[in-house]
């Protein structure tokens, strides 16, 4: 996977796999997003740049928070993928790749801490003023821009402590659950992996029977998260991740939910399925050596039944 190491781009590093487990390495940039730079990406968003790439479910649920609290129209976006020959590439003719001097997200990185030691992870909301990384957090961007945004409250204080409890077991058990069980190089890893992502999955499923959204009527940060990995569930978990027991669509309320956010205004159109099946397969995990791509499953994400 490779990774910075004191500046210095390391393509044979990676500190994730131990003893053939995949072990998610947290973001290890520190968030510089004060009341000072929270005001000024309420008033000129302009100023500050979003990296994100199509394929990875983290950087999607901060494309998705941008256009419900209503900033994508205002918030340039640098789009990054292609083979992670040293990491995340940034892709021609953004607002950042454009003169040609910045190719690689690593580069943003060491702009910002020329000594840097760890991943380069996406998203980064960055400061084009001052060419430095104010957070390279997803939930800390979310968060930011919940707070400048228009739009519903995605973590209504009586309700934040109980979000973020969710939004962690979500990603404990489904959102991480289902790379721990495609990344596996153990059996016993995988299968355990497997099981997590299912039984979180059955929960969901309840939870879901009889409301839109996962706390009633209310469109929160926890259904963001979610829908980011439940639309490429079917596309990669089931297949090249290996989580085959069951698809989403076989999921009646999980389905529901799915295609439901899907056909909100704006989110179709953060969603780019041959940039995700080409990140996952081509990138994450060592099984395909080939590099052979996967169809996009035929699946009608205009269906509305039952909506």
């Amino acid at each position: 996977m490779g990774m910075l190491i004191d500046g210095i781009w390391d393509a044979s590093s990676d500190r994730s796999m131990q003893n053939g487990t995949y072990r998610r390495e947290s973001s290890a940039m520190p968030t510089q997003l004060d009341a000072d730079m929270l005001d000024a990406l309420g008033t000129d968003p302009s100023r500050f740049v979003l990296i994100a790439s199509a394929s990875c479910p983290w950087s999607h649920g901060t494309v998705l928070a941008s256009v419900v609290k209503g900033l994508a129209d205002r918030l340039p976006v640098q789009w990054a993928g292609g083979a992670r020959i040293e990491g995340y590439a940034l892709l021609p003719k953004g607002p950042i790749s454009a003169d040609g001097t910045m190719r690689h997200a690593h580069q943003l990185y060491t702009r910002t801490d020329p000594h840097f030691t760890g991943r380069t992870t996406v998203p980064i909301l960055w400061d084009a003023r001052t060419g430095q990384i104010l957070s390279n957090s997803s939930g800390d961007i979310i968060e930011a821009f919940d707070q400048v945004g228009t739009g519903p409250d995605l973590f209504p204080q009586a309700m934040r402590a109980d979000i973020n409890a969710l939004t962690l077991e979500i990603f404990d058990g489904l959102s991480n659950a289902v790379y721990r069980a495609g990344k596996a190089q153990r059996q016993d890893e995988y299968d355990e992996a497997v099981n997590c992502v299912f039984e979180t999955m059955a929960w969901l499923e309840e939870r879901l029977s009889d409301q839109p959204f996962l706390f009633g009527e209310q469109l929160t940060g926890a259904d963001i998260r979610l829908f980011a990995t439940l639309v490429r569930f079917d596309t990669v978990y089931a297949t090249h991740f290996r989580c085959t027991r069951k698809r989403l669509v076989d999921h009646l309320a999980l389905w529901r939910f799915t295609r439901r956010f899907y056909q909100m205004p704006g989110i179709r159109q953060t969603i780019d399925f041959e940039e995700i099946r080409f990140g996952y397969y081509v990138n994450d995990g060592s099984h395909n050596p080939f590099g052979i791509i996967g169809q996009q499953p035929t699946i009608d994400w205009g269906d509305t039944a039952g909506l």
